[in-house]
């Protein structure tokens, strides 16, 4: 009998054939979420950014600082440098953000113990 490999995925958390996870941003890495609930996100992202305040033209990422051209930073080729930040758990919109910044909460899965952990790590290094 043949084995498919699988992985788990990061959000259903469902064991799910390889081929239901896309690539990660074109690269040979898988995505962390499979197709289906990578949709599902698509979706509800879709339905915060139409919700959500507009950012001024003066904005700046609460976070880094940066302001629209800084925050296009190393990807020019952006629609929109601002990133609508949202509660996983909750669904609701908490503002806007540079994509670095947004990608950074998100690899900390919003764990505030996570990220003073890495900022004590930083402090102590």
């Amino acid at each position: 009998m043949i084995q498919l490999e699988t992985k788990v995925c990061g959000i259903c958390k469902q064991d799910k054939p390889i081929i239901a996870f896309g690539k990660d941003g074109g690269s040979n890495y898988l995505r962390y979420e499979c197709k289906d609930c990578a949709k599902k996100q698509a979706k509800l992202v879709r339905v915060i950014k139409k919700n959500a305040p507009k950012v001024d033209n003066d904005y700046r990422c609460p976070i880094c600082n940066r302001d629209a051209e800084e925050a296009k930073g190393y990807n020019k080729k952006r629609k929109n440098q601002w990133c609508a930040d949202h509660d996983h758990v909750t669904e609701k919109f908490r503002g806007w953000l540079c994509h670095k910044c947004n990608l950074g909460l998100g690899n900390f899965a919003d764990d505030i113990e996570r990220l003073e952990k890495a900022i004590n790590y930083l402090k102590n290094s």
